[in-house]
């Protein structure tokens, strides 16, 4: 892209991303907060998994532009800890697969060079100046998220469960461990929301699973937490970056009181 040009924040994930612009959402309220200092790019697609998202990082993520990424958060989980089908269809991605899937994720953002489960032979990642957080999906209420269910598929949906807390809870461990083990940034929502109320289903999910807005507050935080405690050089916290065209101009606003010479036509 041509002209002015501000760092770029690349929000990458499944349903929970692709929702985030909507009003309360987590995307929207971090544009708003870098207002002028950065730019904020939806990458959101409902349904995807890891594996889906690591067999396209190369048209989602190409290495040859002329400006990457200064921040990709990186927010997949919830469909990868799906409950896995007999017949082998569906979202769920087996629990080390899953780790690895985020790992060559990270590390491909962060420009190391690796060799993807694809047909590629060995490609280059990023970029060195590429910061990189990765996202706990949240937790699953059970009961609403069985609710929501029945409410969908009727009777059939009775006793089974599409997704389950004790499968979250290990999905959780594994993307701390994936980002732990890759040196980047990590938002652990599965914790985060359940320390926040005794209530935080209704208070925090949509659908047993999804955010609402009381959820999306909650990872906002997270979000900004994780990007100022971040040892990054130079900073990416909105206090430290300056915002675009700083300092008086002969165009700013005057109230009409204030103009000595009264009011000018133009």
């Amino acid at each position: 892209m041509a002209g002015h040009q501000r760092p770029l924040f690349v929000l990458y994930g499944a349903s929970m991303t692709q929702f985030s612009f909507e009003l309360g959402g987590w995307g929207a309220a971090l544009a708003d907060l870098y207002q002028r200092k950065a730019d904020v790019l939806l990458r959101g697609f409902s349904g995807w998994n890891t594996r889906r998202a690591l067999e396209l990082m190369q048209e989602m993520f190409p290495k040859n532009l002329p400006t990457q990424p200064s921040l990709v958060v990186v927010f997949f989980g919830a469909n990868d800890a799906a409950v896995p089908l007999k017949s082998g269809a569906g979202q769920a991605v087996p629990l080390q697969e899953f780790k690895e899937n985020l790992k060559k994720i990270a590390l491909y953002l962060k420009s190391v060079e690796l060799l993807l489960i694809l047909s590629s032979p060995m490609i280059q990642g990023l970029s060195d100046k590429t910061r990189v957080i990765l996202t706990t999906a949240p937790p699953i209420h059970e009961e609403m998220r069985d609710q929501y269910c029945r409410r969908i598929m009727g009777e059939r949906a009775v006793g089974k469960l599409d997704r389950t807390n004790e499968n979250a809870r290990k999905y959780a461990a594994a993307c701390r461990e994936a980002a732990g083990e890759t040196g980047v940034g990590v938002v652990d929502l599965w914790t985060s929301i359940q320390q926040s109320s005794p209530n935080w289903g209704p208070e925090c999910l949509t659908d047993g699973m999804h955010l609402s807005a009381g959820g999306s507050k909650i990872m906002f935080n997270e979000l900004c937490r994780v990007i100022k405690e971040a040892d990054w050089v130079p900073s990416l916290h909105h206090e430290s970056m300056q915002g675009d065209y700083p300092g008086s101009h002969r165009y700013d606003y005057v109230h009409p009181s204030m103009d000595v010479e009264g009011p000018t036509s133009i």
